[in-house]
């Protein structure tokens, strides 16, 4: 079938890439495209972080998983496999995502830093958002799909040009076809030059704001922030520091951190929905809507399960 793309992030260009493998003809409409997308800005790891539900979240982040693992044997994908860590201040069960990875266990207290009681570690796809995208990209168009930059503000327009319609929008569904449920939630993060340090740490619960350490190939990401409502882009320089300070406590490693090793300071909305949304819309007998967005903190950690979704769905 032809069908039409509505956004050029992760999910767009992961879908793209599983609709074409499935034998349909694809063009992607976006106004943003790599590297000015949100997905470009994001750490990344994989961590199903403010997507729901749980048992549809845990198979797709299985899903993705999976394929992530696969792709760090491709040098240009920009994936690598790291050791995780998630710290707790206080003993915890296990996280409901814990049956999509191979080998979750709790940290020992050596593994913890000081102050932390418990946490969880598993090895996990770490993905370098700068080349990933780049290289997304080039698959989708060498498997024969179209990118096209222009801004969609209705899907009468989209409908024009295919029967079968995918909205991959993210945030711009609030407009797109009115989904009020879609909240923003803003993120800033600081890139430093990369000073050998090797694992992921994460802390979801620290009293003064969303923590987390994510070593890419080239540099290190320092976060960050979750401000639900807060769609404002501009960065806060005490925000900055706040996320270093932060970041520093975590690991020795940081606390020497200063301006000269910033490489750049980013800040991007997450698309967040009380549950993400990969379902089927006949809005006529020869139109089909798919969607796929809504996946809060959690775009690239879904991206290939969702994606593999939609390839389901796409069906009169």
């Amino acid at each position: 079938m032809d069908i039409l793309i509505i956004g050029c992030g992760v999910s767009g260009l992961t879908t793209g890439l599983c609709l074409l493998e499935a034998g349909h003809r694809v063009q992607i409409w976006a106004r943003d495209l790599p590297p000015h997308t949100t997905s470009n800005i994001a750490a990344a790891v994989w961590l199903p972080f403010k997507a729901y539900p749980p048992e549809k979240v845990t198979a797709w982040g299985r899903e993705t998983w999976q394929k992530l693992q696969a792709l760090q044997s491709v040098t240009e994908s920009g994936v690598t496999m790291k050791r995780f860590l998630e710290v707790l201040s206080a003993p915890g069960p296990d996280p409901w995502w814990a049956p999509a990875v191979l080998d979750f266990r709790h940290a020992t207290q050596e593994e913890l830093p000081d102050g932390y009681r418990d946490g969880y570690t598993c090895t996990t796809p770490v993905i370098d958002t700068r080349a990933y995208l780049a290289y997304l990209m080039r698959a989708f168009t060498r498997k024969g799909g179209q990118i096209v930059q222009r801004m969609v503000t209705n899907l009468a327009k989209a409908f024009a040009q295919a029967p079968v319609v995918v909205n991959c929008s993210g945030l711009g569904a609030r407009e797109l076809i009115g989904d009020t449920t879609l909240q923003a939630a803003r993120g800033q993060v600081v890139r430093i030059k990369h000073n050998g340090f090797q694992r992921v740490i994460v802390d979801e619960t620290n009293a003064h704001g969303l923590t987390y350490i994510v070593p890419r190939l080239h540099d290190i990401v320092l976060g960050g922030t979750y401000e639900e409502n807060n769609e404002q882009l501009e960065i806060d320089p005490a925000e900055t520091q706040a996320i270093i300070r932060r970041c520093a406590r975590l690991a020795s490693e940081f606390q020497s951190t200063s301006a000269a090793d910033i490489e750049s300071v980013t800040c991007g909305l997450r698309p967040v929905r009380p549950t993400v949304r990969v379902e089927a819309e006949h809005v006529a007998e020869d139109r089909l809507l798919l969607h796929n967005y809504g996946h809060g903190g959690a775009g690239i950690t879904l991206s290939w399960g969702c994606a593999a979704e939609v390839v389901k769905l796409c069906h009169f």
